[in-house]
C-alpha cells in the first residue's frame, strides 16, 4: 500500500507470470484495453512494460501518491481482473518513491 505522502512521483511495479500459449493475448490485451486505460488515469504519467519469455514487470510512474492511490483502489482491481484469463499465479506488486536520475535526449 501506498504511504500517505503525498509529494514527490510515484513507481509501481507489477510482476506476473503470462500463462502458457497467452503471450500474443497478453500483449493485444495490454496494448488495446490496458494501456489506454492507464492513459485516461489522473495523474499516470509513464509505463514501461518488460517482458522476458513468460515473465512481465509493468512499471507504471505517477504525479503522486494521491494519484498513484486513487488508480490502485479504483482501477487496478478492473485491470487485474481483465488480466486474470492470460496470469499464471497471482501478480506481486510494489510501490516506490521515484526519482528520475536521467533524461530522454
Amino acid at each position: 500500500m501506498i504511504k500517505n505522502n503525498s509529494n514527490g512521483q510515484i513507481a509501481r511495479s507489477v510482476r506476473f507470470d503470462i500463462a502458457t500459449d497467452k503471450n500474443e493475448q497478453f500483449h493485444t490485451l495490454f496494448r488495446n484495453e490496458i494501456l489506454p486505460t492507464l492513459k485516461k488515469q489522473d495523474g499516470f504519467k509513464d509505463e514501461m512494460l518488460l517482458v522476458k519469455d513468460q515473465h512481465v514487470l509493468a512499471i507504471s510512474v505517477w504525479n503522486n501518491a494521491d494519484s498513484a492511490r486513487k488508480y490502485e483502489t479504483a482501477t487496478y482491481p478492473q485491470l487485474d481482473k481483465k488480466l486474470r484469463p492470460v496470469m499464471s499465479g497471482n501478480p506481486t506488486v510494489e510501490t516506490f518513491k521515484y526519482d528520475s536520475l536521467s533524461t530522454t535526449a
